[in-house]
């Protein structure tokens, strides 16, 4: 889906969101209202920051994060999180995903995110809810960016665990592919339970009652539930990296096992198949002959038992069972 280019700013007015500008929020971020702010430039951040009398800094700060974190001081909240891209390959987290910040002064809440995130239909899509009905403002937008958010997590939560199930069915040996992909899936897993941790501890500072966003029981309760739901996601993703690395060690353990016993066989047809020449040396060398060679059933009769000795002690002791 093409977007068209440009910041756009919304505020919600009359049950919808509706186009406003950057003199809207100039007025209005004093009052009890949200902004959704969708694609802006650096120059479009520096001019909301203006519009709204906080530090430059307070906006562009931190921007290119590489974790979910929380600014929070007296005079504003600045909550800053990445939202996954459910829509790509999943198989490179850190280049498939936006921006999503929700920053508060006390009065107004804005939102700011690139438009492919949807976090603005999203919360729009909830803000009227019941359930919500005697939560603050700013906490309520907070919280529904952070489900939000927290949707495409778990997204790749259960896509993770589900392919791990998978490799956990595949049958010996893998085929080259699959270690291709369960290493790439370990490295995924990865970077996911980094970033969860971190949404975790996001989580954690909300309910934190010097974080300034007018926390009561209710919303209290709310957060709470976006903290157990990163708890979950971070147990299962960790699990999952665990499980992976499992797999893999057990692979590469049957590998390397499985070389070992090739060796072993090919040195054992190796020393057999050497015997012929080694005993029709040392019988032409010592024994007497006629016409100067040793009676040729002499030498394929010894050459046959030693052979046929060697094989069944070989045998015995596993190196020709390499394939069984």
């Amino acid at each position: 889906m093409a977007y068209p280019s440009g910041m756009r700013i919304s505020v919600w007015e009359g049950s919808r969101l509706m186009e406003a500008s950057v003199d809207s929020v100039r007025v209005g971020h004093r009052r009890k209202l949200w902004f959704d702010v969708a694609d802006p430039s650096v120059e479009d951040m520096e001019a909301l920051a203006e519009a709204m009398g906080v530090p430059r800094e307070a906006l562009l700060g931190k921007l290119s994060s590489n974790y979910p974190h929380v600014d929070s001081y007296p005079e504003y909240t600045k909550v800053f999180t990445w939202y996954l891209n459910t829509s790509g390959t999943g198989r490179d987290l850190t280049a498939e995903m936006g921006p999503v910040i929700a920053f508060t002064n006390g009065h107004s809440v804005v939102t700011i995110s690139k438009t492919w995130t949807g976090t603005s239909e999203a919360v729009a899509n909830a803000f009227e809810s019941p359930r919500y009905g005697e939560i603050s403002l700013t906490a309520r937008v907070i919280y529904l960016t952070l489900s939000h958010v927290m949707d495409s997590y778990e997204h790749f939560v259960d896509r993770y665990e589900a392919e791990t199930e998978r490799f956990e069915r595949e049958p010996l040996p893998w085929l080259r592919g699959a270690y291709i992909e369960a290493f790439e899936l370990r490295r995924e897993a990865s970077s996911l339970l980094r970033l969860l941790r971190h949404l975790r501890r996001l989580a954690e500072a909300l309910v934190d009652e010097h974080t300034e966003i007018g926390i009561g029981e209710a919303e209290k309760r709310l957060f709470d539930g976006i903290l157990e739901r990163a708890v979950g996601a971070e147990e299962t993703t960790d699990l999952t990296r665990e499980t992976v690395l499992d797999l893999l060690g057990m692979h590469m353990d049957t590998l390397s096992y499985d070389m070992n016993r090739t060796m072993r066989l090919i040195a054992a047809l190796a020393v057999i198949i050497g015997v012929p020449a080694v005993i029709s040396t040392l019988l032409g060398a010592s024994m007497p002959s006629v016409g100067g060679r040793v009676f040729p059933w002499v030498e394929i009769g010894l050459s046959l038992a030693v052979m046929a000795a060697l094989a069944a002690a070989f045998y015995v002791r596993g190196w020709m069972r390499a394939a069984e």
